[in-house]
């Protein structure tokens, strides 16, 4: 529900007014939550590193490879998804081993994920035996073997490239450091070894190499590289582990000022030996994700072994509390969104980062890990808010989600509750922003020009992006999960001040003026009258260089019904250039979604909503009295709750009401709350009020001067609050 103002929180009536029957008023109370923090605000004008994901390591040769279906679930980003954008894969020491690898890379990959290797230990030929302790390790490679080594490097990214995965990097050594159990290597050979061979690891390939990664980011082994210029220049990125690294270890100046990116390649917290979904030691996922990523700058953060029953995929391939905590921020902090300044603890437990992206969406992820909770206020600076979704995971939620939080009256700040122990993700779309970098040039516009495997010149499902889509007036276009015909999104059109405002398409040069095309496009409303009117139009200009507008498809769909507007065999005026198609309504200004826009040559059948049923009146079964069901009063179609404690309740609408007033029945009466709300909206929202509280209440119509109060009994609804 879009809200754009809220109630002040502090101790306050929740009802005030004249009473239905001309009784007095009574002022029941309610205890609102003082906040108990500062304002935490983002800078999104001050910036640090940007974000190249989230993962985790496969390692068949461990405990098997990852399932189809536990694939889907850690790179898949829908719902109940972890939305896993890294994968960390094993160089093995054996060639013919490498095959193993293969199936979850590509996969990964495919999903859009960056893909790179670690070797554990050299060839056997190439090694020669430790101590089995952290200072000598189980091997060490033999000098003489340094090239050949490279080359073993050299010949796993080539492999993988050949079977159509292509490596991000390769790293020099997994924890040369702490080696009891694998390939020991002193500082100075590694830094002599990236110095000498360096390249010839990667010669021929797309690959780049990462540093050795330490197991504690200990800062020896950079140090040293950074002081040998030409090891530095054959490094492309920093990796460490965070293996008992403190958050006042985890801060590297030198490194992070490099220009190279780091990552956190390695670790499980806080610890191996207890089950994933303990609560609430899985918070302490996301804090260390966050201390990595605002102490240490690290630029991506990836987990031990994925599919464990300490890591973030259960054995039964469903995801963990540690899961879902790493979810709050693989789901929504995606690659190539960069990090801006925030205030970072409000109070005492609590941190914050926050991350802008190209759509003009700001996210803020918040964990509490204290064992208090509270309101707390969130500021986007001199930006202006339009829509703020929530996602948590608390001790009895899963990435709970919770639409449309309240913004405060002032257009750039909002509260939202921070219970105990819980991780919050906030996803703040900004004023103009949108996923439409469409620059509407020919050159996009004629790539449109042939027919897809579909027969379609265009086909937009929207769940990558808004393509060409762009605003029509005065609007905002955003993606949206909330309700899409088809798939996982659907776009929805926001901002709207006049009927006339939507969205626009530009039209291909393969649609030529004179001739006939198919076209196809779904729309609903959720959040508006019972009903709505959508038109598809045309927009373009004529030979004189006037502009014109000609109907495509029209059509009537009930609130939250889509209907589909479609016409198989429309021909554009042989006039027309620059021609544009676009969506509006008949009188609403309500916001709008769109899936599945289609243009097609003439002719061609396009399966959608159609039209949709129209509901007649609507009846109260719980009387049968035909008078009292005329349309004179408002009848309750829905009551939505949100994790604020408040509701919104929404009806329909009456003819020749003069408008609409929110009853409730208190001490015996029935009171006035509110008597003042406009003819041209059918729904309302309620002030933050007490948990579990149950109201009674009613909606009521001014008719001719006067409140139709008839039969307010029958009519009533009961809501508790959540």
């Amino acid at each position: 529900m879009k809200i754009t103002s809220c109630v002040k929180r502090a101790t306050a009536a929740l009802f005030a007014g004249a009473v239905l029957m001309t009784q007095a008023a009574v002022l029941p109370q309610f205890a609102i939550q003082v906040e108990a923090a500062s304002l935490c605000t983002v800078n999104t004008g001050k910036t640090y590193q940007k974000i190249q994901g989230f993962g985790g390591m496969n390692l068949p040769e461990w405990i098997g490879d990852l399932t189809s279906a536990q694939r889907q679930k850690v790179f898949g980003n829908g719902k109940d998804e972890l939305g896993f954008t890294m994968l960390r894969i094993f160089v093995n020491d054996d060639s013919s081993q490498w095959n193993k690898a293969v199936a979850t890379a590509k996969y990964a990959q495919s999903q859009g994920a960056t893909v790179f290797a670690t070797p554990w230990n050299p060839p056997a030929s190439m090694r020669q035996n430790g101590q089995k302790n952290i200072y000598s390790g189980t091997y060490q490679l033999r000098k003489d073997k340094w090239s050949a080594y490279a080359n073993h490097l050299n010949s796993f990214i080539k492999y993988m490239e050949g079977q159509g995965v292509n490596l991000y990097s390769v790293s020099v050594q997994n924890e040369p450091d702490y080696a009891a159990e694998w390939t020991y290597w002193s500082t100075s050979d590694l830094t002599n070894f990236i110095a000498q061979y360096g390249k010839q690891v990667t010669s021929g390939t797309k690959a780049k190499l990462m540093s050795p990664e330490s197991f504690q980011y200990k800062k020896d082994i950079y140090n040293s590289i950074l002081g040998n210029q030409t090891a530095f220049n054959n490094i492309g990125v920093f990796g460490t582990h965070f293996y008992g690294t403190q958050r006042s270890q985890m801060d590297f100046s030198a490194l992070e000022n490099c220009g190279k990116p780091i990552w956190m390649t390695e670790v499980y917290v806080p610890n191996s030996n207890h089950d994933a979904d303990l609560w609430p030691e899985a918070v302490e996922v996301a804090q260390n994700i966050h201390n990595g990523l605002t102490v240490g700058n690290m630029s991506a953060y990836v987990w031990w072994y994925i599919r464990r029953s300490y890591g973030p995929l259960k054995e039964n391939g469903q995801i963990s509390k540690r899961g879902y905590c790493m979810a709050q921020y693989s789901k929504f902090v995606r690659p190539g969104d960069v990090r801006v300044d925030v205030t970072e603890q409000p109070t005492s437990g609590v941190y914050v980062s926050a991350y802008k992206n190209s759509k003009g969406q700001v996210t803020i992820v918040a964990v509490n890990n204290s064992d208090t909770g509270y309101a707390q206020q969130f500021s986007v600076g001199n930006n202006t808010l339009t829509d703020v979704d929530r996602w948590r995971t608390t001790s009895n939620e899963n990435l709970a989600e919770t639409d449309n939080l309240t913004i405060d009256s002032s257009g750039n700040t909002f509260w939202a509750q921070l219970p105990a122990r819980s991780v919050s993700t906030f996803v703040c779309t900004l004023k103009g922003g949108s996923s439409n970098n469409n620059n509407n040039n020919n050159n996009e516009q004629n790539e449109e020009t042939t027919l897809d495997a579909d027969g379609y010149y265009f086909h937009d499902t929207f769940e990558d992006d808004l393509g060409k889509w762009q605003k029509h007036g005065d609007t905002t276009l955003l993606k949206s999960g909330r309700n899409p015909y088809n798939g996982k999104e659907a776009m929805v059109v926001t901002e709207r001040t006049k009927a006339w405002m939507g969205a626009e398409r530009p039209l291909s040069s393969a649609f030529v003026p004179g001739k006939a095309y198919s076209f196809s496009m779904n729309v609903c409303e959720m959040d508006g009258d019972a009903t709505d009117t959508y038109y598809l139009k045309l927009t373009y200009k004529d030979s004189s260089g006037s502009q014109r507008y000609s109907t495509i498809a029209e059509g009537v769909a009930p609130n939250g019904k889509y209907v589909q507007l479609a016409n198989t065999n429309y021909t554009i005026p042989s006039d027309a250039k620059d021609a544009v198609i676009f969506v509006e309504t008949k009188d609403s200004t309500t916001n709008y979604y769109i899936d599945e826009a289609i243009g097609a040559p003439a002719g061609k059948y396009i399966q959608g909503a159609g039209q949709p049923e129209i509901p007649q009146n609507n009846n109260n079964n719980d009387d049968p009295d035909p008078q009292f069901n005329e349309n004179t009063y408002p009848v309750v179609t829905s009551v939505e709750y949100s994790d604020t404690h408040q509701f919104r309740i929404k009806w329909t609408s009456v003819p020749n009401a003069q408008a609409y007033g929110i009853g409730y029945f208190s001490a015996g009466k029935w009171r006035v709350y509110k008597q003042d709300i406009s003819t041209n909206t059918t729904s309302w929202t309620s002030p933050r009020l007490t948990p579990g509280k149950t109201y009674k209440m009613v909606v009521v119509a001014k008719i001719n001067g006067a409140w139709d109060t008839s039969k307010i009994d029958n009519r009533a609804i009961s809501v508790t609050i959540k």
